[in-house]
Formats: C-alpha cells, sequence, structure tokens
C-alpha cells in the first residue's frame, strides 16, 4: 500500500496548485476500487484521506473491526451515523487549506454537501489522477490477474464438456459463475455474456431462456475476479459443424486480433493498435459490423485505462493489462468475438489468455 500512496503524493506534488491531502471517497454509488486499490480494504463505505505523512480511514461500525485488523498502518475514525458531516469534520479539525479529489470518484450530491460543510477549505477537482497510476501495474497486481485468467481458462475447458443441446443461455451462465467461483475467484468481473444463435450479433447480449441447438453460434465473454483483480477472456465456439461462412467470419476475426496483438508494444499508440485490427476487417467487406474498440484496460475495474479505439489518444506502458478483442456480427445471423487478456512487456506483451482460439471449436 505505501508505495501507491507515495505514488499519488508524487502526481499531487506536481500538481501546479497546493495541495494539502486527497480524498478518496466510497459512499453511496461512487466507485468502491479506488478505496481498494489505496487501502487493500473492501468495503461498502469508506473514505481515504491522504495527507503528507499520514494516511485516515473512516468507516462505520460494519467495517471499524475489520479495519483495525487490516490496516495496522492507518489512522482510523469511526463515522457514527452521517459519512459527509464526519468527513467534513475531520478536514476542518485538520486544519487543511486545500483538499483535491476526483471528479470520477464522487457523486454530485456527496461533493455538494461536503463543500458546504467544509469551513474555507478548497477543493480541488483533479481528473482521473489515479486511474492514471492504476493503469501500470506492479508485480503482485500480475500475479492476481494471471490467476484470474488461468481460472476463466480453466472455466472455458469446462464448458467446452459442459453444453449440450436443451440447455440455455442462462444455465450455461450459471454453470460459468458457480465454477469460477468453485475454482478460486473471488467472484466474476461482471456477469457473464453466453449469447447463441441470432443473439450474438448483439455485443453485449443478456443471456435468456433460448435454448442451445446444433448448427449455431454460442459467444461467451467471462472473467473471474481474484483478491479485486479482474479477467476477461471471449471466445465463440459453434454446436455441430461450422459452415464455410461461419469459418471464414472466425479466420477474419482471429487474423484481426493477431494482427492488432502483434501491434501491441511500449510507446505504441492505442489507436494506431485498434487501427490494425479494423484495417483486417474492413479489407474483409465487414467494416460496418465491427464498431467497438479493439480493447481496453483491465485491473480492479473490468473496464479502464487505457482505451484501444480509434479515438484514444492514450500511449501503451509496459506493465499496462488489456485486451484485444476484435469482433463481426451480423444482425439476424451471428456474431464471432475472440478476446484475450495481455500484458505490455519492455519487448512487446505477454497473454494471460490461453484458452485455444486457433480454430472453430465444435463441442458436440
Amino acid at each position: 500500500m505505501n508505495k501507491r500512496i507515495e505514488k499519488l503524493r508524487g502526481q499531487l506534488a506536481e500538481s501546479e496548485e497546493r495541495v494539502d491531502g486527497y480524498l478518496s471517497i466510497n459512499v453511496e454509488a461512487s466507485d468502491r476500487t479506488n478505496q481498494r486499490y489505496l487501502t487493500g480494504f473492501s468495503s461498502t463505505l469508506g473514505c481515504t484521506l491522504v495527507l503528507e505523512d499520514s494516511v485516515i480511514f473512516l468507516t462505520d461500525s460494519r467495517y471499524i473491526d475489520d479495519a483495525e485488523e487490516n490496516l495496522p498502518e492507518v489512522e482510523l475514525k469511526k463515522i457514527d451515523s452521517k459519512a459527509v458531516e464526519t468527513v467534513a469534520e475531520l478536514i476542518n479539525e485538520l486544519g487543511l487549506e486545500a483538499v483535491a479529489i476526483d471528479q470520477n470518484d464522487v457523486s454530485l450530491k456527496f461533493y455538494n454537501k461536503l463543500k458546504k460543510l467544509l469551513d474555507g477549505v478548497e477543493l480541488l477537482e483533479l481528473d482521473g489522477v489515479l486511474g492514471e497510476i492504476r493503469r501500470t501495474k506492479e508485480e503482485e497486481e500480475i500475479r492476481l490477474q494471471d490467476k484470474a485468467a488461468d481460472i476463466a481458462d480453466s472455466a472455458f475447458s469446462h464448458l467446452l464438456d459442459f453444453v449440450e443441446p436443451g440447455l440455455t443461455e442462462r444455465d450455461v451462465a450459471l454453470e460459468l459463475e458457480f465454477f469460477m467461483r468453485k475454482n478460486g475467484a473471488e467472484s466474476v468481473s461482471f456477469p457473464p455474456i453466453v449469447a447463441h444463435g441470432a443473439q450474438s450479433a448483439k455485443p453485449h447480449a443478456n443471456p435468456g431462456k433460448s435454448e442451445l441447438e446444433p448448427g449455431n453460434l454460442l459467444l461467451v465473454d467471462m472473467g473471474a475476479r481474484c483478491d479485486g483483480y479482474c479477467s476477461d477472456l471471449t471466445r465463440t465456439i459453434h454446436l455441430g459443424e461450422p459452415s464455410a461462412k461461419v469459418k471464414e467470419i472466425y479466420r477474419i476475426v482471429l487474423e484481426a486480433q493477431l494482427s492488432g496483438l502483434e501491434a501491441l508494444g511500449p510507446g505504441e499508440s492505442a489507436r494506431k493498435v485498434h487501427k490494425a485490427t479494423s484495417e483486417v476487417i474492413e479489407e474483409a467487406g465487414y467494416g460496418d459490423s465491427y464498431d467497438h474498440g479493439a480493447g481496453h484496460g483491465v485491473g480492479l475495474d473490468v473496464h479502464e485505462g487505457p482505451k484501444l479505439d480509434d479515438t484514444s489518444d492514450d500511449t501503451l506502458e509496459p506493465g499496462m493489462v488489456v485486451t484485444m478483442e476484435p469482433g463481426i456480427y451480423l444482425p439476424g445471423w451471428g456474431g464471432i468475438r475472440i478476446e484475450d487478456m495481455v500484458r505490455i512487456t519492455e519487448d512487446g506483451y505477454a497473454r494471460f489468455s490461453h484458452a485455444p482460439k486457433d480454430r472453430v471449436i465444435n463441442p458436440l
């Protein structure tokens, strides 16, 4: 935790304005993952105040005992009833003049109330300072994501033995979630996407009651969460012997994905990486059927920076963890997406995901 706090302090020290403290807020609908990143502690309510030489963590009676056990280096303050009032009272007592908050980390309701309660304290609105720090993963973060990716790979192998005609999309989604939890996942990264037949043309289809039938595509997008850290994996299989069209579109998507992977590396433009995937699909005549980015960062959130799309200004750096997931989606027919999670290295990239993808898999 100290290394992450020091990174944050370093960022704040570079600010053109004086900053006496940084407040990370986990109240109501605000983002919980920044709290977990800074403290390693997970709760549904907590505020972390980072000062020049100390850290204060505020939470209520539900978590105070666990916080005492898990945060020995942090000063604790109990929130008795109202979080905003407790936080404002502490900042006023400390005599701080300027406190930074991340505008992506707080609700408008909390911000307005806090500003009203503070006595002569300036609230400095920062944009994604922790998000920037979180883009580059530490060794322990990489280890946890590797573990989460292994669980997702195992879940895919299990899927190939599990699927059979008559099961519904929901049956498959539930089995995947159960398998990942049973095999070491804290939870899933997100509710699994299981899309059968024409439903696979919807990139983020919700699993329904559609029963699996031979002759159809099955797109599965899933991920495991281990100690907070996510994995993300997509594979598209075919129930029965695939047609020539299925094989051809699968080949195009795989070629696009491999082209995107080949473009990855430190110093590379995220926009250029996306272009490496889109050009392959456009040249094959399916450009209008690929309308999302090539990938995104993954960490404590399954979607975080950097972005790999045609609008991104991001540059890849060693330690970043990203997905590579081009797809082709044809309404009324179906869709094919292939996704791996990788980390950027000093000389290219290294894959977390190792589930087979070299051909259209037929599990029946």
